[in-house]
């Protein structure tokens, strides 16, 4: 499924609310989900928004309460995207965290899908 960089961007706007220091409204983030492919919405979870977001949950007291700026957060997952296409380094860093990532958020991810599951 081909996207526009708006269709992305309010993707990834929805998959960064799993990392606000707040209550996560899984149902909500599943209603901004519907009409995107699953395996897509996964995909954009692991391997662009949680690398982008992941520090906020580690912080003692996280910046983020109520949402990213969807600004932000487009800019931040494109300069990674870039930096991952010029570096094969890079490109295998990112792999190891992406893994990393799908170990530690599974019941984030699972939470999601019993979501979208019930709408």
């Amino acid at each position: 499924m081909l996207m526009t960089r708006e269709e992305r961007i309010k993707l990834w706007s929805a998959l960064s609310d799993v990392f606000v220091d707040n209550h996560v409204d899984y149902v909500g983030i599943a209603r901004q989900l519907q009409g995107y492919h699953r395996a897509t919405a996964e995909a954009a979870f692991y391997e662009e928004v949680a690398p982008a977001c992941y520090s906020n949950l580690l912080a003692p007291i996280p910046p983020i309460w109520t949402g990213f700026d969807s600004i932000w957060l487009s800019e931040t997952i494109e300069r990674n995207q870039a930096a991952r296409q010029r570096s094969g380094l890079r490109r295998l860093r990112d792999r190891l965290f992406v893994a990393y990532l799908r170990r530690a958020l599974k019941s984030e991810w699972v939470k999601i899908t019993q979501a979208l599951d019930c709408l």
